[in-house]
């Protein structure tokens, strides 16, 4: 192959500097920069070859660019609340002749009728998570589906749920591996946190996670093996891709203080969610193109499930049929005629978003470590401390929203002046933070 660079000059920092002066008209080329209030993160929108540290390719270590060396697939995962098995049962079976691959099952109670719920889907041609109340419902799950246990995994998330300890759950998966224990940065996302934040809860709790399985005789790498993240998508694109980008070195970094002997060891598997923050029931196509682009920054980051919440899932008025069908086709087309799943991290190599992800990972990197310290976050202070740092980010971004400095179109800009039956419910909150939404924050400052 011709090495066509060689038939270029190299251009130094200082000639590509000038030139974006003459493009600017004389401009200074600061003006590119950006400082960003609620991340606390300064980087620019220029860089030159030479701020780029060791080139990385996808499938090395340490996984920035992700562990996927063949194509860049994903899960298309269905969110079924389940309340009525029946009922559930053909929702679900509904999703999957409609393009869904995967299936997300949140229970709403203990000990449902699983044999019900689960009539006639086949688990060896498809991905499910459980999200359940109880060790006896995943034991019945298990009996259900024990042929394709590959495909199944759970999400308990032990330091929201305090009834549950993890040492209840590591033998049971020691010589059966599956995830089971589910580390929740969506819930930060969607209380308001930053994307350092995020990648920092999921850090420590995941360690923590870790620690306790290997206290319980799993070693480091039947330990990761039990292990999942959900993380949350905002609307700031490039940050979302280097925030998944982050959390996989990071995670990488802790992996390999362990000494590992396999590679797949070394995976963060990852459960993109999209939710609620930036959601509009009064302007619901515009929820289509926000969920849309969150999508697309999950998936060029490389996530393996992508599941996108109906933006009407917490209306008083019930969730559409259109939202639903929305939420599974936005990966379908973004998989079949936008051909996301054909290139691995795309955007991997652009100077400013290496530099970006190299600074939201530095400053996740300092908090997990200032976490640790204080004895983590299932320590009593340590939590609190954090909630604290979480809840201030999220008044801090209430606070800007409410006076115009972030603008939101369909509702603080430009707001559908037809009058919408639809309101927010509460929407879940976590560790005690309530969840963001800032059309409900609107109605509710308008009271």
């Amino acid at each position: 192959m011709n090495n066509f660079l060689k038939e270029f000059s190299p251009v130094s920092k200082d000639q590509w500097m000038e030139k974006i002066r003459i493009d600017l008209n004389g401009k200074d080329p600061s003006i590119l920069g950006h400082n960003d209030a609620i991340e606390e993160l300064d980087f620019s929108s220029v860089y030159h070859v030479s701020d780029q540290g060791e080139p990385e390719t996808p499938g090395g270590f340490p996984f920035t660019r992700g562990l996927k060396t063949k194509l860049n697939d994903w899960k298309n995962t269905a969110y079924v609340f389940v309340e009525d098995e029946k009922v559930a049962n053909e929702t679900i079976l509904n999703f999957l002749m409609s393009g869904a691959d995967a299936i997300w099952i949140v229970a709403a109670r203990t000990n449902m009728n699983w044999k019900a719920l689960l009539d006639s889907i086949q688990f060896e041609h498809i991905h499910a998570q459980f999200s359940l109340k109880s060790l006896e419902d995943m034991e019945a799950i298990q009996a259900l589906t024990s042929h394709s246990s590959h495909s199944v995994q759970f999400n308990f998330d032990f330091i929201d749920d305090n009834q549950l300890q993890i040492k209840q759950f590591s033998q049971l998966f020691r010589e059966n591996q599956q995830r089971f224990a589910c580390v929740n940065g969506f819930g930060i996302q969607q209380s308001g946190g930053t994307t350092w934040q995020e990648i920092a809860f999921c850090l420590n709790v995941g360690h923590e996670y870790l620690v306790q399985l290997m206290e319980s005789g799993l070693t480091i790498d039947e330990a990761s093996a039990c292990i999942g993240f959900h993380l949350g998508i905002g609307n700031n694109y490039f940050y979302e891709i280097a925030k998944i980008r982050s959390l996989r070195a990071l995670w990488a970094k802790i992996i390999d203080a362990y000494q590992p002997k396999h590679d797949c060891t070394y995976n963060c598997a990852i459960t993109a969610v999209i939710g609620h923050t930036n959601k509009s029931l009064s302007d619901p196509h515009t929820n289509l193109l926000r969920q849309t682009t969150e999508a697309m920054s999950a998936l060029n980051a490389g996530v393996d499930n992508i599941v996108i919440l109906p933006h009407d899932l917490y209306s008083d008025q019930e969730t559409s049929s259109l939202s639903e069908r929305m939420a599974i086709n936005i990966p379908l087309i973004l998989k079949e005629e936008s051909y996301f799943d054909k290139v691995i991290d795309p955007i991997g190599g652009s100077y400013s978003l290496e530099q970006l992800t190299e600074k939201i990972g530095h400053r996740a990197w300092n908090l997990f470590q200032k976490l640790e310290t204080h004895g983590g976050l299932f320590a009593q202070k340590a939590r609190v401390n954090f909630v604290d740092q979480v809840t201030a980010k999220r008044n801090l971004r209430e606070k800007l929203f409410l006076a115009g400095e972030f603008m939101l179109i369909g509702i603080n800009k430009y707001p559908n002046p037809k009058i919408v039956l639809a309101n927010w419910k509460k929407l879940p909150s976590y560790l005690g933070i309530d969840a963001l939404n800032y059309e409900r924050t609107t109605k509710t400052v308008s009271l």
